[in-house]
């Protein structure tokens, strides 16, 4: 019995995989965007945007980097002379 190999994949399948990726990030994307452009909508309906902001500016603060809720402080490199 002879055993089948595996074969490499071509250039053509590879672009063929690539545009596959590619359609289905944009698809993504464009959920995202309209999960966002809903959640916006719910906002203004209910007049909450103002607080909501608010409570995203807070929460970025705390979790700012080298915060009590985030300690980790990231440093530059230092170049060498």
């Amino acid at each position: 019995m002879k055993l089948k190999k595996n074969k490499k994949p071509t250039n053509k399948d590879l672009r063929r995989a690539i545009q596959d990726i590619q359609y289905r990030l944009m698809a993504t994307q464009s959920q995202v965007n309209a999960l966002t452009e809903i959640f916006s909508d719910f906002l203004d309906f209910t007049h909450k945007k103002a607080k909501f902001t608010e409570y995203l500016e807070r929460k970025v603060e705390r979790d700012a980097a080298g915060s009590v809720a985030n300690p980790e402080v990231k440093q530059e490199p230092i170049e060498s002379i």
